[in-house]
């Protein structure tokens, strides 16, 4: 299962993650997906998550993935509770090959 608790999407099988890394996967008309390489969690390499005034948000400290919210719907805000379930398919955001600001 995912952090969001739905099967994992089709496509390729999950590669394992880079040395060093923190990965971002925008899951399909789902939450933003955040995983830390094994080795930098090793090293005490960490993640934060904050609010826009700084509040610091708890992380699990095991090196499990963590999904965000997208869709704005979520009661655990940031993170996702799979409130965006519940949305029509035009209510549901997705990431775009728009290019970067």
């Amino acid at each position: 299962m995912t952090p969001d608790d739905s099967p994992p999407a089709s496509g390729p099988p999950k590669r394992p993650l880079p040395p060093r890394s923190v990965t971002v996967r925008c899951r399909l008309e789902g939450p933003l997906v955040v995983e830390i390489s094994p080795d930098s969690v090793a090293l005490g390499i960490g993640l934060r998550v904050t609010d826009h005034k700084g509040q610091e948000y708890p992380l699990p400290d095991d090196g499990r993935p963590v999904a965000l919210c997208r869709c704005g719907h979520s009661d655990r805000k940031p993170f996702c509770d799979g409130s965006h379930k519940a949305l029509s398919t035009t209510e549901r955001t997705q990431a775009t090959d728009a290019p970067h600001p």
